[in-house]
């Protein structure tokens, strides 16, 4: 009980933070990284369930999302924007059919047709089916392979996807090269994405201790165990892949949203890549450490422009240095944390050795006129999440949460390896005396006493 109240007091105070934030002025740059981050989370806790609890490495992710945003874009596409001046390539049938308003409006609903809000709904709906069905398409030939084999296959399949907008055959539907702009961006209303992302964690949380998360998780350990056990290895990995792939679909709808167009670059391989780093940042397996890595990454994506800019060149190596740096006190940190000797291996000393010529040079030649020169570095924050992805995979391949969710235990207690009154009652030998000897000795000692 105690668990519940603290998560609906936590769920509250995250909604009053956000409706400040919503009347506040100057808050336009934190509301839109919130935005992100919310539409991203629902995305990579969709990957984290093939990736982190299932173990299968899929590289496709982009291709469901691009699926779901242009369903979601060529459903709400206002009747303005669907004159041929806007939307050239666009084919009479998908112009005068593809058309949710006059599908509602025919089958009576014209209470759902007059609120954007309704049709938002339906539409992502749509797009998260639209995408679940191309994941049973792809996953059901796919998954039958194993390891590399299979991250090759994902990644072609996302690729295909991801091109396919642009064959002459589709273009009727999908604009072409052109794409689609002028969606409706209800995603850009924070609210919505808030109330999406408490429906998946909510989703995702019961399903990773249901049976089904439970034998996700064992043919990630091991698939001849679990089979071994019942379970039907082909079911669960193409449900998990289904699963995935709607989440998919409805995050790359609102991403489409609030963006308000979309095209064949609006969901490249980065954005796979991208959320490759959240997930495994925050932890494989962990529903809130995936969200955690995706805040991550989102924030330096969004407050990282700083890097990419014009700078003397003295900022160039001092950062350097820093990163470096950073590098060698990070690896100490968790080889002392896990009680490893000796602490700082030879190898780790190159990070501090190249932090620190770096360091020197940036002191001893500040005045310099090389050192004065602007310079910019383009391409810095991805080589930023490149370098932490590597660091991670080096140093701590759980990621920061590992497999645990974030409970209220951590904090209020109590400690998970003593047992509740509860798993007392549920294990038999931890509460009859006679199974338990243990208990007839404390209850001897205390006759005593």
């Amino acid at each position: 009980m105690r668990d519940y109240l603290l998560t609906l007091l936590s769920v509250g105070l995250a909604a009053l933070a956000l409706y400040f934030l919503t009347v506040s002025e100057g808050t336009s740059g934190l509301l839109s990284a919130l935005t992100l981050i919310f539409i991203w989370g629902i995305a990579a806790i969709s990957l984290n369930l093939i990736n982190g609890q299932l173990g299968i490495l899929s590289l496709g992710h982009h291709g469901f999302m691009l699926i779901g945003g242009y369903v979601t874009a060529l459903l709400m596409l206002p009747a303005r924007e669907r004159r041929p001046f806007r939307t050239r390539l666009l084919s009479d049938w998908a112009r005068n059919h593809l058309d949710l308003d006059k599908w509602l409006r025919g089958l009576g609903l014209d209470a759902l047709a007059n609120s954007i809000d309704a049709k938002f709904i339906i539409a992502l709906f749509i797009a998260g089916l639209a995408a679940a069905l191309l994941g049973i398409i792809v996953g059901a030939p796919s998954l039958r392979l194993k390891g590399d084999y299979l991250a090759i296959v994902t990644f072609g399949f996302g690729e295909i996807i991801r091109l396919l907008p642009n064959a002459p055959e589709v273009a009727a539907f999908t604009n072409g090269p052109l794409g689609i702009k002028g969606i409706p961006g209800n995603a850009g209303n924070i609210w919505w994405t808030f109330l999406a992302l408490l429906l998946v964690l909510w989703f995702f949380s019961r399903l990773k201790f249901s049976s089904y998360g439970r034998a996700f998780e064992g043919i990630r350990e091991d698939e001849i165990a679990a089979e071994a056990m019942g379970v039907n290895l082909a079911y669960h990995k193409i449900l998990a892949f289904t699963i995935s792939a709607f989440f998919a679909g409805v995050s790359g709808g609102l991403y489409a949203s609030y963006l308000q167009s979309v095209d064949t670059q609006t969901f490249n391989f980065f954005v796979t890549f991208f959320l490759l780093v959240a997930i495994s940042l925050g932890g494989l397996g962990s529903i809130t450490g995936a969200l955690l890595g995706t805040a991550i990454v989102v924030l330096v994506r969004v407050y990282g422009g700083f890097l990419e800019q014009p700078n003397p060149a003295w900022v160039g190596y001092l950062s350097g240095a820093v990163l470096m740096l950073a590098a060698f006190a990070f690896s100490a940190y968790i080889r002392k944390a896990r009680r490893l000797r000796p602490v700082i291996e030879p190898k780790h000393f190159i990070f501090g050795a190249v932090g620190a010529v770096l360091l020197v040079i940036t002191i001893a030649f500040f005045k310099q006129p090389w050192m004065q020169q602007t310079v910019q570095f383009f391409g810095m924050r991805k080589m930023l999440l490149a370098v932490i992805l590597i660091l991670i995979m080096i140093y701590r391949r759980e990621g920061v949460m590992g497999r645990a969710e974030f409970s209220w235990k951590l904090i209020f207690g109590p400690r998970e390896d003593i047992p509740t009154d509860e798993q007392r009652k549920q294990d038999a030998w931890l509460s009859n005396p006679d199974l338990n000897p243990g208990l007839k000795e404390d209850g001897d000692d205390d006759a005593s006493a």
